[in-house]
């Protein structure tokens, strides 16, 4: 399915000649319309709606009509015929007229193909609401782990005349909050305050963010930095929210710890219980399957890490885990054993130089390292160092723009309708820098491949970078989260085919962004609850999409001329190439990392990150990479944003 992009511009009706595959005969671009926050009375930038003739006759587009006064269409003259392999824009626009959220819809009717309805959203804000912030950065510093460091203060005041709701705060993992459990209302002249945490379960800097959002006013946020050092005594390093859990199906936690003196022994603490079905055993270990008789709700408990020294050293945490209804995808598969019969998959970045099927060593690069080759990173961080803004035409300019594109599938596109409105929030963005939300259902590696059958390039230079208010040539990163649907075959072969279609994908990149610099290709994250419920992209190919990227890479490593980044070396084919953060993780068996993926964290299909729960999380791990990546954090980051590096 196609969904919503977030950006906004101007657009006139535009109707252009050019191949699209024939799947139906209109294709709308896209779905749903989601407007920034508003100021009432006032109207929001144009957003385009494309309108795509897919098949081999004519149609007609009859009209095109609101349920909402506050959503117009703007200077279109309908009814309007819409030839074969051509497509016709149209312009939305948001006035609201109340402080408040609407939803409405756009129906298109057209002559012999029946109506499309589109998503209308949008938020009008009072500018008399004036949520100010009492800082717009935290910085933890060193902090060892499996210490409970000092928290420190969030306060917004209301400057403003009118009282404003504090409707949602999310808050990316390691950090924590306390203080805010429900919508809070903050009177004129008054304030709100929490507490913000860091808990780190892994060595280095981490980074995040705090996401506020407001009934009547506009998207907030504040940068969140932390450098985890080596435990220097006993602590438990769990993040304290656990995986979800889910009703009636099988579930599994590790609890972990570091310092003292290995190994250590776990126990439930004095007045703990877990949700009825659940066990904690010496090893740290919760399992069992959640009783149907578990009312849905956050539990409690406490565990205790007792390690072998003598005297033994202790440390006990305070966890919770939320149960919740099944939500109708296989949430009995927590783990996902390899087709060879050789025991559970192994993430790739825990692999090291053990073989996948007897066929791929692990790694996300050669040899069984997770660490991109030196000299090609350099190469990278000199790029990045090269990033300016610039003009529509591509050229430098001081009050340029540049764009990082997400390209991908739908489960891309629902990932960043989260992420872009909470990176437009973070301080710690450069100010030049535009994220544009690219993704489109079907949008698959296969259809990617060509340049000139399908919509999905159009829509993209078309409708999603100008309604971000950028052009093709201002691209200077790309975002490559991408796989082939309802896909088959035996590994290795079928993933070799993947391959050089992200291969040919990375070309194209180059032919539509002339200006595009560096891509960043992840791969699927785990589909395991996918199975027996959706085909679009079960495990174990969710999985083995990882070694597809991971050999692309290494052909540009290798020196490969398809994928030649270096002018020096001859023509430029493709975009420098590294991978972006590694996504798999076998359900709720956790990585080194401690990444786990619960059933709840997926829609019914066990396939597309469930709202918001899901996309927060896949939003996370996109947004830590690109603050803390070497050759990503130089663009990315607005200048002297990121702690100094040890």
């Amino acid at each position: 399915m196609r969904l919503v992009s977030s950006v906004s511009a101007l657009l006139t009706l535009v109707v252009s000649l050019f191949c699209f595959p024939a799947f139906s005969t209109v294709s709308v671009e896209p779905s749903g319309v989601q407007f920034s926050p508003q100021a009432i009375n006032t109207s929001s930038s144009l957003q385009a709606v494309a309108v795509f003739n897919e098949g081999n006759t004519n149609f007609t587009l009859l009209t095109a009509t609101s349920n909402l006064s506050v959503f117009t269409v703007v200077g279109a003259t309908l009814p309007v015929t819409v030839l074969p392999k051509t497509y016709v824009i149209l312009q939305v626009q948001f006035t609201p007229t109340s402080a408040k959220g609407y939803s409405g819809k756009l129906t298109l009717t057209f002559s012999g193909a029946g109506t499309q309805t589109i998503n209308l959203t949008g938020n009008g804000t009072n500018p008399n609401a004036i949520p100010v912030l009492n800082v717009s950065s935290i910085n933890f510093g060193d902090q060892a782990l499996g210490v409970n460091g000092p928290t420190q203060a969030l306060t917004i005041t209301n400057n403003g005349t009118v009282a404003t709701k504090l409707t949602a705060v999310t808050v990316t993992p390691p950090f924590t909050q306390t203080g805010w459990t429900a919508a809070t209302t903050i009177s004129p002249g008054k304030s709100f305050t929490m507490q913000i945490g860091f808990s780190p379960a892994n060595l280095g800097l981490a980074s995040g963010m705090v996401f506020l959002t407001y009934d009547i006013a506009g998207n907030q946020g504040i940068s969140l930095w932390g450098t985890a050092e080596a435990a220097t005594t006993l602590g438990i390093t769990n993040f304290p929210a656990l995986p979800g859990a889910t009703q009636n199906a099988a579930y599994n936690a590790v609890l972990t710890a570091a310092g003292g003196t290995t190994p250590y022994t776990w126990s439930l603490a004095s007045g703990s219980t877990l949700p009825s079905g659940l066990t904690l055993s010496s090893a740290g270990v919760i399992t069992g399957t959640v009783a149907s008789t578990v009312t849905t709700g956050t539990y409690t408990f406490s565990a205790t890490a007792t390690d072998s020294s003598s005297p033994a050293l202790t440390a006990t945490r305070t966890f919770n885990v939320l149960v919740s209804k099944t939500t109708g995808a296989s949430c009995n598969n927590i783990l996902f054993n390899a087709p060879d019969g050789s025991g559970p998959i192994v993430p790739i970045t825990d692999l090291g130089t053990n073989l996948y099927e007897g066929a791929e060593s692990g790694g996300l690069y050669a040899n069984g390292s997770n660490v991109d080759d030196p000299a090609h990173d350099l190469y990278g961080q000199g790029l990045a160092a090269g990033i300016q803004p610039l003009d529509a035409n591509g050229n430098p300019s001081p009050t340029g723009k540049y764009v990082m594109l997400a390209i991908g599938l739908s489960v891309t596109q629902q990932t960043f309708l989260q992420f872009v409105p909470m990176i437009n929030a973070d301080p710690a963005k450069n100010p030049s820098l535009v994220v544009v939300d690219g993704g489109s259902g079907g949008a698959t590696m296969a259809q990617l491949t060509s340049t000139t059958s399908n919509s999905f390039w159009e829509a993209i230079t078309n409708v999603y970078l100008p309604n971000a208010g950028v052009t093709p040539n201002q691209v200077v990163s790309v975002f490559l989260l991408d796989t082939d649907g309802g896909p088959s075959g035996t590994f290795p072969n079928d993933m070799t085919t993947l391959q050089s279609q992200m291969e040919t994908v990375a070309q194209n990149i180059l032919k539509f962004f002339p200006n595009v610099r560096m891509t960043y290709a992840s791969s699927m994250y785990y589909m395991g609850y996918s199975v027996g419920v959706a085909n679009l992209d079960p495990d174990p190919w969710a999985y083995e999409s990882g070694f597809a990227v991971k050999n692309m890479i290494q052909d540009q490593l290798n020196g490969n001329s398809n994928l030649n980044f270096d002018p020096t070396l001859g023509t430029v084919e493709a975009p420098w190439l590294a991978w972006g953060p590694y996504l798999w993780a076998n359900g709720l068996s956790p990585r080194s990392d401690g990444l786990a993926w619960s059933c709840q964290d997926y829609q019914a299909d066990g396939t597309h990150p469930a709202s918001p729960g899901g996309r927060i999380k896949t939003s996370s791990l996109i947004l830590n990479f690109f603050k803390t990546d070497d050759t990503a954090s130089i663009w990315f980051l607005a200048p002297g944003a990121q702690p100094a590096r040890k």
